[in-house]
């Protein structure tokens, strides 16, 4: 539980050393090839990043017991609904059971690909320190943009900033 509490507790904490916690999106400063991802999904099937090269992808790091990343999940949907196929969000379970996450999926409706981050260097690898952490990355694999916190995917704001990228 103390995990979580820092984790949630740090909204003034930078994460990846640039953004702060505000439901704002904003440029990316780090390094800019996306780190990998090469993980399984709740069902145990690998999956990659790189398989989604050619497309705009919202990589979303999540918990389901993280309030605002189970609230901001039906516009994550929405979103890749309305900007599919060349949009796709990605979202990245952190270290929670096969169980756990697909009893999420179920009741939630969620279609988009969840893998999980089962020991956290993922997570680290990207930065992301305060769940929701969202990173925006172009067609060629690399980190754009950065969200921290949870947002309403569907805001005009955030659809033209996805769009720039498609």
């Amino acid at each position: 539980m103390r995990r979580r509490t820092l984790l949630l507790a740090a909204g003034l904490a930078a994460i990846g050393g640039q953004a702060r916690a505000t439901g704002v999106m904003t440029d990316w400063k780090g390094p800019p090839a996306a780190p990998p991802i090469d993980l399984y999904t709740p069902g145990g099937d690998p999956f990659a990043l790189s398989s989604l090269l050619g497309k705009v992808v919202l990589v979303n790091f999540w918990a389901t017991w993280c309030e605002p990343c189970v609230t901001e999940m039906p516009s994550l949907q929405r979103v890749r609904d309305q900007l599919a196929p060349g949009f796709e969000v990605l979202g990245v379970n952190y270290q929670e059971g096969p169980a756990r996450i697909k009893a999420f999926i179920d009741k939630s409706g969620i279609t988009f690909p969840i893998v999980r981050d089962t020991d956290g260097a993922v997570a680290k690898a990207w930065g992301a320190r305060i769940f929701p952490a969202s990173y925006l990355v172009d067609r060629a694999g690399r980190v754009k943009h950065v969200l921290v916190g949870g947002a309403d995917w569907t805001g005009s704001k955030l659809v033209s900033t996805i769009r720039s990228l498609l």
